[in-house]
């Protein structure tokens, strides 16, 4: 197993046991459960105002529960689960959407009485889940349903095992994440002089650009853990961005002196060229391919111009050089990553 492969692999495994945690509650009869469970009859509760039925087409239970742009709101999210449970989306599935939300409520009592019953119920209405994952979210919830686990601490991502489910579990992650650095560009943008927010948006559109043909064609989406991979990615360089962008505000880049430039450069297009010297068909992992990596490349240079063409408006005092030198610098250490893996 080639080096990379075994970091990635860690990286995965690590994340199942510490980025979403994983019960050991597994109950190899959940099936009968489930089938007892669904037997039941069930009549959702009525949902008072001011949730009108507009409000609800468009409410998103998962970004309510989890406070993505805010704090929780659980009794929200209640009424928005039961809405999803009645109304799915299909072209918007979610381990989160309608009875997933649901059963984290209920089991947790954050919105009404804690009832296990109904979690149990509802958990067992989510589709597309594992065995495996049934079997450990049903025991989980009958853990703390008989005292054996702590109550109030249960959280669908206790208990994947899946790559679909760790990417679902890492988009509530990235989604927060966003949400909090959103707020920190918003208040950068807002320093800015006029002639510079104009630029500033052109770069925005340069850097989602880069970061789609990053994650797409860098980023090994060979497994069923590509969705994390994607989006742990994207995560790291939309962080990048705003730390790039709080250095320029502040002139906390080093001087770049022309020699010291060209070394640099010459650097960056050796690495480049490194990528594209072999064919695509020797390359014996994943999905990165060789034109994959071309057309980043040219992705960051239009990011790379844009950059100069934003600071020159925003920080006239920042030498462009400099400007260049420090997005080059990280886009030589993103290259050299690519480059040793190739046969």
């Amino acid at each position: 197993m080639r080096p990379w492969m075994t970091v990635a692999l860690l990286a995965w495994t690590t994340c199942a046991a510490s980025c979403f945690g994983q019960s050991s509650y597994a109950d190899p009869n959940w099936r009968q459960e489930c089938t007892s469970a669904l037997a039941a009859p069930l009549d959702p509760p009525a949902m008072q105002a001011p949730w009108t039925a507009e409000k609800l087409a468009s409410c998103d239970a998962s970004d309510l529960y989890y406070g993505i742009r805010g704090t929780p709101d659980y009794p929200a999210a209640l009424a928005c689960g039961w809405y999803e449970r009645a109304h799915p989306r299909a072209a918007e599935a979610s381990m989160f959407s309608g009875p997933g939300v649901l059963t984290m409520l209920y089991a947790n009592g954050q919105a009404e009485t804690r009832n296990y019953d109904l979690a149990i119920r509802l958990a067992c209405e989510q589709e597309g889940t594992s065995e495996a994952e049934m079997a450990l979210r049903i025991g989980h919830l009958e853990a703390m349903r008989t005292g054996k686990a702590e109550p109030g601490r249960f959280d669908l991502c206790d208990d994947i095992t899946s790559g679909p489910s760790m990417s679902s579990c890492a988009s509530i992650r990235t989604r927060r994440a966003d949400a909090r650095r959103e707020q920190e560009i918003a208040a950068a943008v807002a320093k800015l002089p006029e002639a510079a927010k104009s630029a500033f948006e052109r770069l925005r559109q340069a850097e989602r650009a880069f970061e789609e043909a990053r994650s797409a064609n860098e980023v090994d989406l060979s497994g069923t853990a590509r969705g994390m991979f994607a989006l742990e990615e994207r995560k790291k360089l939309r962080d990048q961005f705003l730390i790039n962008l709080q250095r320029f505000a502040d002139g906390d880049v080093p001087a770049t002196s022309s020699t010291q430039w060209a070394t640099l450069e010459r650097a960056l297009s050796s690495t480049y060229r490194e990528t594209q010297r072999v064919p695509a068909s020797e390359w014996h992992y994943g999905a990165i391919q060789p034109e994959g990596i071309r057309d980043t490349e040219r992705a960051w240079i239009a990011l790379a111009d844009a950059w100069v063409e934003f600071a020159a408006q925003a920080y006239p005092s920042v030498d462009a050089t400099a400007v260049r030198a420090q997005l080059a610098r990280l886009r030589l250490g993103q290259l050299r990553v690519l480059a040793p893996r190739i046969d």
